[in-house]
């Protein structure tokens, strides 16, 4: 069992050569983020765990337990086009726009064991967290040509912005109870409710010139409003042995109403991928989340260092839900064409020391656009406990490319080729646990 523990450990470190992550342009239109209840749980791999990452099936150390997380997700997007030479062949990649941005969030729950004080099979918890993160920041600045025999810099003539802000948060009351010895069954009831969401996008013009998408300043601030609504989640665990259990959660699908001063989710022809474009009238449109089945297993393995393996799958039927109408000045239909998606978590946590535990995983899951957008992930993370405070910290790591089209495309713009954008992200999330 050593020996599989090791080759587990080189196959995990491996697999952070070939990263990628979600793409966060799309935010308005899909959630691409991955956020579960703590820092120790999306360390060692179980995002797809099913119930096991919920705090109403967890073993409560004390009576009640206070948790607070602190996230911060930063990327970096950087987007180029290709140079082309006399016989028609890719030489390299000119890059035009680079963004480095990085958001901060916080999320808290509660919960208590109404068994360990009042002898009541209940365990209630409650939380406040992020669901759907909208947030995106693009800059590129653009530079005016003083054409040949001059040698000074090319002076900025302006900028292209695009800025998304805000994010859809989960207000839950979760209660579970005890069946027999070996089970656990119970219910979580989310409220969803919008924080601040707009967008932006336009052009900053310094200098009139050609290679600007406008000949004027023009910049859209656009409201974006989300009706609040409701969702009941189903979980449940089963101890198969003292060392090996099962976790089974259903989330049903979920209808998200948007209405905004413009805003409208295209297709757009050439990639087939989504795009947004700016109605000069009011725009409604609704977003079907699938349904979600996960089973997830947790173990200790027999092993010199007591160690444990957490792992789980997920299923989304997003080909049922590729279908959007969006109302403005006259009512479009527009199919995105989504593909039903599998993923798979696995992760180890290793305990050190007798205490310090270390932990990594990765993650994987197929994407509604297709293959190219894949997504694989790497984290690892540690912490510590000092009698009824403990202190998780973890990182997850992703790099991805794609081709889509310029966001600012201009008259004098040849398009015979898609632009790359090359994405990668870091999320490091600490929660800070007090049990009393």
């Amino acid at each position: 069992m050593l020996f599989k523990y090791k080759f587990i450990t080189k196959y995990l470190f491996f697999v952070l050569i070939t990263l990628c992550s979600g793409q966060q342009y799309f935010s308005p239109l899909i959630p691409n983020n991955y956020f579960i209840p703590n820092a120790a749980d999306l360390a060692k791999g179980a995002i797809f765990s099913g119930a096991f990452s919920d705090n109403i099936f967890k073993d409560a150390a004390q009576n009640y337990n206070l948790e607070i997380n602190v996230i911060r997700n930063s990327y970096a997007e950087r987007k180029s086009f290709p140079v082309i030479d006399m016989f028609d062949d890719v030489v390299t990649q000119n890059v035009y726009a680079l963004n480095r941005p990085a958001f901060t969030s916080y999320e808290w729950s509660f919960s208590a064991d109404l068994n360990q004080k009042y002898k009541m099979p209940f365990l209630v918890s409650i939380s406040d967290g992020l669901f759907w993160d909208f947030r995106y920041d693009y800059n590129e600045e653009v530079r005016a040509s003083l054409g040949p025999g001059v040698y000074n810099r090319d002076p900025v003539a302006g900028y292209h912005v695009v800025n998304v802000e805000g994010a859809i948060r989960s207000f839950e009351l979760g209660l579970s109870t005890i069946i027999g010895n070996k089970a656990k069954v119970g219910l979580i009831f989310e409220n969803f409710y919008e924080d601040n969401i707009s967008y932006i996008k336009g052009v900053n013009v310094f200098n009139q010139d050609e290679a600007l998408a406008s000949d004027t300043t023009n910049i859209r601030l656009l409201d974006l409003s989300v009706k609040g609504t409701n969702r009941i989640t189903f979980g449940s665990t089963y101890d198969i042995k003292e060392n090996i259990s099962i976790g089974f959660n259903f989330k049903p699908k979920l209808e998200m109403k948007f209405s905004s001063d413009g805003l409208m989710p295209v297709l757009d022809e050439r990639t087939q991928l989504p795009n947004f474009v700016i109605s000069d009238s009011a725009s409604f449109y609704s977003v079907n989340l699938p349904s979600e089945m996960s089973l997830g297993f947790s173990l200790q393995v027999n092993n010199p260092t007591e160690t444990y393996i957490h792992g789980g799958f997920v299923f989304k039927d997003w080909d049922k839900y590729d279908t959007y109408e969006v109302s403005h000045s006259k009512i479009d239909t527009v199919v995105f064409n989504y593909q039903p998606t599998f993923g798979f978590s696995l992760g180890v946590e290793h305990i050190i020391l007798d205490k310090t535990p270390l932990r990594f995983g990765f993650l994987f899951s197929e994407s509604p656009f297709g293959e190219e957008f894949e997504i694989t992930k790497f984290s690892i993370g540690s912490g510590f406990v000092f009698d009824d405070l403990s202190v998780d910290v973890s990182a997850i790591f992703g790099a991805n490319d794609y081709r889509y089209q310029d966001l600012f495309q201009t008259a004098a713009q040849e398009n015979s080729f898609l632009d790359r954008v090359d994405e990668s992200s870091t999320v490091i999330k600490a929660t800070v646990k007090y049990s009393f």
